[in-house]
């Protein structure tokens, strides 16, 4: 029996060098085969003139449409995060462990030990090991336990792939070099931590920081004309971390992602989605599950608003794409660069064979019009989403 292969034609791919040309692209056995001139498979896409692109990477999304992490299947929300040009994410979950204990179970029985959807990179615990909720809710925060990380892991079954934890925690640096030991991503986030305390967990192995900004405390003036160095300040500027950013121009001050930006560079920054129950949904009022009442969607860069806690942000009402076309369209990147904070540096983080078009690479990849529309997102050389 002939294997099927794909061949996407007349486009203009984004080659792993940043140049962009005229070429075809080439997928046999669910990776890039071949790049170059009049290419044939046993299935074609006509990409008219459009962009390939390596698929987008969700590091962080907690729901998408109408479908939520801790109350839905992955399968349809699979379905809408190709829809939206994400070939791998990470399903997000905040939650107290015994709800996320129950989330991961189910997810995992559901899906084969995630196996059956090639687009789910593993799990996220953004929740319990946190020093404060920010949008989220208190009561799903815990004390960090041996008992209660272990109770985690196993839920998760090897699944978990990012873990959050704030290291100013009693029991974080510890925590943080057993996960990291077990090839955990752990990521700082939630935290008034010092820098001092900061550094301790870079030390230990952390590599990832949860939307950088975004509940970090800025430094106090404890002495007048004296201006203090902060977290943030520290992070920006430990080349072992990358920051993850939400490129909304809500979430962070469009100037604030400029600085992270110029202070990280392509490879030390990730842009994500931290999306929430509501994104990519008509402008209107919507009910979140899990106890977090009513929410306010009014466009992509407006944030999933909490009705009932003042329009509070519970995330972002992003979708990759939408990140993409931010990172061109509000901070003026070029194709290269936004392809890199949307899909090369997540991939190099995570460990993945993803991120670029180049032989032997994972066959994950996105048609966009020059308009930047999604036009198709293939998925290890199968066309999961298509215009």
């Amino acid at each position: 029996m002939r294997t099927r292969s794909l061949a996407i034609r007349n486009g203009k791919v984004l080659l792993a060098s940043g140049a962009i040309e005229a070429l075809d692209v080439h997928t046999q056995r669910g990776r890039i085969a071949e790049i170059g001139a009049r290419l044939r498979a046993t299935d074609e896409i006509d990409a008219h003139g459009g962009f390939v692109l390596p698929g987008l990477i969700d590091l962080h999304t907690h729901g998408l449409g109408r479908e939520s992490v801790l109350s839905a299947t992955l399968h349809e929300y699979a379905r809408l995060e190709a829809a939206h040009g994400a070939s791998t994410f990470f399903p997000t979950i905040f939650a107290a462990p015994n709800a996320a204990i129950a989330c991961m179970q189910r997810h995992r029985r559901a899906t084969d030990d995630l196996r059956v959807l090639p687009q789910v990179g593993g799990f996220r615990l953004e929740s319990p090991y946190l020093g404060y909720a920010g949008g989220g809710l208190s009561k799903d925060l815990a004390k960090i336990t041996p008992e209660t990380t272990r109770a985690l892991l196993d839920a998760g079954g090897g699944c978990i792939r990012i873990w959050d934890i704030s290291p100013e925690l009693p029991g974080a640096i510890e925590t943080i070099r057993a996960l990291c030991a077990l090839g955990i991503v752990c990521s700082l986030g939630h935290t008034q931590a010092t820098i001092e305390e900061a550094r301790a967990a870079v030390e230990a192995g952390a590599r990832l920081v949860t939307h950088l900004f975004d509940t970090f405390l800025p430094p106090v003036m404890t002495q007048q004309g004296v201006y203090p160095a902060g977290l943030t300040d520290y992070l920006l500027t430990e080349d072992r971390v990358v920051c993850e950013i939400i490129g909304d121009g809500t979430h962070v001050h469009p100037l604030l992602v400029e600085v992270a930006l110029r202070c990280k560079g392509r490879d030390g920054l990730a842009f994500v989605t931290d999306s929430n129950v509501g994104a990519a949904l008509p402008d209107g009022e919507y009910t979140l599950p899990n106890d977090w009442g009513r929410i306010l969607i009014s466009g992509a860069n407006n944030g999933v608003r909490l009705l009932d806690r003042n329009m509070d942000l519970a995330g972002s009402a992003l979708t990759p794409i939408d990140a993409f076309r931010n990172a061109v369209r509000m901070f003026g990147r070029d194709l290269a660069t936004a392809s890199h904070l949307c899909s090369r540096t997540p991939a190099r983080l995570m460990g993945l064979n993803k991120g670029e078009i180049a032989p032997g690479k994972d066959a994950d990849l996105i048609i966009v019009d020059p308009a930047l529309e999604l036009c198709a997102t293939v998925v290890g050389g199968q066309v999961a989403y298509q215009a």
